[in-house]
Order: C-alpha cells, then sequence, then structure tokens
C-alpha cells in the first residue's frame, strides 16, 4: 500500500494537517508522500519525503505560476510514485488528483475539507476556482471518503452536495494531540500567582472577520486587571495600526510560535478568546481549533455569540468554562482562576484519526 497525501496550502498554517501526518508516523505507514508549498517558514517536517512545489505567498505572479507548477508536478510524481490511495485536502489541492483518478480509476480518493464554503461564496470566486470545483464534483461522487470538522458543515455540504452518499461523509474535529495536556497541566501547576487575568489569543486577525478593535478597547480600559498577548503571523495592516494607536501597556504582540509549543505557551495564561465575528457560513458553523486548544491547556475560553456550532458544543457536552459572550459589548465579572489545574478532555487528534487510518 502507498498513500500520497496533497495540501496546497502551506502545512504550518493548518495543524490538522500536521497531526494527521504524525499521526500516521505513529502507525508505522511507511509508504507516504507529501505535497504541498512554501511557507514563510518551512519549520514543520516529518520522516515522511515532503515535496514543496512553489510558493503562492510571495506575490500575485508567484501564486499563478504556483497554481501551474504545484499541479502539473503534483500529477507527474503521483504517475510516477503511483499510490493507491490519495487523501486531499480543500479544493485548491484537487486538480492532480483529478486527473489522475482519470487514469487510474481504481485508486481510492480520501477528501478532507478544513473550511465550508457555501454557494454564494463559490458563485463569487475566481474563474479558477470555479473550474476546480466542477473538476472536484466529479471526484466528490467517486471518493470513498469526505469528511468535515463538524457536524453542522457537514449537515450544509450535503445539502449542497445531495448525490454525495451518507457512508462517504465522515466528522474530523479539529483536536491537538492528546498529551498536550500533561504538558500543559505540569507546566501550569508550577506558574507564578498573578493579581490579574492573562488573555491569550492565537491566529490570524482581520478587521472584519474578527472582533479585535472592540475587545483591544475593552482590554485597555480594564486598567490591568487584564493582560492581552496576541500569537499572530497573519494580521491586517488595519488592525496592527489600531492595536498601535491605543499605546496599551497592557496588550502586546508577540511573534508567532511553532505550532506544537503552544501547550508550554497557553499553560501561562488563564483566558484563551475567540474572536470570530462570524461574517461568513464558515465561521458561523465552526468549532475553531483554538477552542481545543485552549481548553485542554486548562483555560476558560470565551468565544463570540455569534458561533452557532461553537455553542452547540458547548452545549452538547456541557464544558462550563467555554462562555459565549458578546464582543460588542463586554461586561465580564471572573473570578480569579490562576493556577487552577486543566480539566481533563478526551479531545485528541490520536482518537478521531482511527477511522481515517483504518480506512487508509
Amino acid at each position: 500500500m502507498s498513500i500520497a497525501l496533497l495540501h496546497f496550502q502551506p502545512l504550518e498554517q493548518y495543524p490538522p494537517v500536521m497531526n494527521c501526518i504524525c499521526d500516521l508516523d505513529k502507525e508505522k505507514v511507511t509508504a507516504l508522500k507529501i505535497f504541498s508549498t512554501h511557507s514563510k517558514n518551512n519549520w514543520f517536517s516529518s520522516s515522511y519525503p515532503i515535496y514543496r512545489l512553489g510558493n503562492y505567498t510571495t506575490s500575485r505572479w508567484s501564486r499563478y505560476w504556483t497554481y501551474l507548477y504545484f499541479n502539473f508536478a503534483c500529477f507527474f510524481f503521483l504517475c510516477v510514485y503511483r499510490p493507491n490511495k490519495v487523501l486531499y485536502y480543500e479544493t485548491y489541492s484537487s486538480w492532480p488528483v483529478y486527473f489522475y483518478k482519470k487514469l487510474f480509476p481504481s485508486v481510492n480518493v480520501f477528501i478532507h475539507f478544513h473550511e465550508y464554503i457555501s454557494e454564494r461564496e463559490r458563485k463569487e470566486s475566481s474563474a479558477y476556482y470555479k473550474y476546480l470545483h466542477k473538476k472536484e464534483t466529479v471526484l466528490l461522487k467517486k471518493a470513498i471518503w469526505i469528511s468535515h470538522t463538524n457536524e453542522d458543515r457537514m449537515r450544509l455540504f450535503q445539502q449542497d452536495f445531495p448525490f454525495v452518499r451518507k457512508d462517504q461523509c465522515h466528522i474530523l474535529p479539529n483536536y491537538p494531540p492528546a498529551d498536550w495536556q500533561n504538558l500543559a497541566q505540569i507546566n501550569k501547576t508550577n506558574r507564578t500567582q498573578a493579581t490579574y487575568q492573562r488573555i491569550v489569543y492565537i491566529g490570524a486577525l482581520g478587521i472584519k472577520s474578527t472582533y479585535i478593535e472592540a475587545f483591544a478597547k475593552w482590554v485597555h480600559q480594564q486598567n490591568g486587571a487584564y493582560y492581552f498577548d496576541i500569537f499572530s503571523d497573519n494580521m491586517e495592516k488595519e488592525v496592527m495600526q489600531i492595536i498601535a494607536a491605543l499605546e496599551s501597556p497592557f496588550i502586546s504582540i508577540k511573534q508567532p510560535i511553532n505550532y506544537f509549543d503552544l501547550p508550554l505557551i497557553l499553560s501561562k495564561y488563564d483566558i484563551g478568546v475567540v474572536l470570530y465575528t462570524g461574517h461568513l457560513p464558515n465561521y458561523v458553523y465552526n468549532v475553531p481549533n483554538k477552542v481545543f486548544e485552549y481548553l485542554v491547556c486548562g483555560l476558560d475560553v470565551w468565544y463570540s455569540k455569534d458561533l452557532i456550532s461553537t455553542a452547540k458544543f458547548q452545549q452538547d457536552n456541557k464544558i462550563e468554562n467555554l462562555k459565549a459572550v458578546c464582543f460588542k459589548d463586554l461586561v465580564i465579572m471572573e473570578e480569579n482562576k490562576t493556577n487552577q489545574v486543566p480539566l481533563f478532555y478526551s479531545f485528541s487528534c490520536e482518537a478521531i484519526h482511527t477511522d481515517i487510518l483504518n480506512d487508509m
């Protein structure tokens, strides 16, 4: 058995695919090759060969070139390598698989979607994306595995593509590795007591896609009751200008960190925030990676009331330290929970990858 894994976007920006690769390694899968593109810093490494085919982040022309280079080079490698199973992530990775499947119909295709793209968004997308989507529709009919990150996204996806069979559909939440809880607990129980609450945000920040402006102003107004640290390698210029204009001693922008170092970093904080506004269905029907990452590292989690799927997750699992808040008009009274021992949750990527690894 040989497997190819295709992920057009840089691996470092997508923890779920890195976790999947690590779990394949733990399961002693030997014949795996990985195809992706260059990141700003290619820090993720693996025992498997990783082919970085282009860099779409540097300019518009490099993006166009990378579309061509990734698609044709990846198709060539598939034909030479001849894997009998292919796992690809997202529509942008689908073109080489479409033609490889036409050439070798017996190949088993596995598809995972990090995001949900609505019909309206597809209609407003580029001609290139529409072309890829048309080709991908053929693969959706033939794939043996199609997964989304939660039940709501899968329900919407099945409404968009009613020909997809129920037995093809699977749920793969964005859980972190199992050992994060122990790593965070060791660090958190040895933490120095503080008179203020430490708040952290991990991830991209947009002025329209998040409540960062309102939240940053609120933190500043608390006059030292809260300290807020931001770790991001994807922050819009306007967001940086707003934070700089505040000149707040209580808000810091930190350098982005290696994903696998997160339990050591997050365990220093009391509260993790999820600031998405829900400006697209993809965000409304989302339980973000950071929700699980914050929880397993023992943090309270404040998430926007706009996130319907996160609210459903909280209710279904009765998680007391996962709280819906209105970031537009934030009024919160928090008891000091410094040095609390992390609660234990059964959220691990190893557990949720069992089914797909068995099928592969």
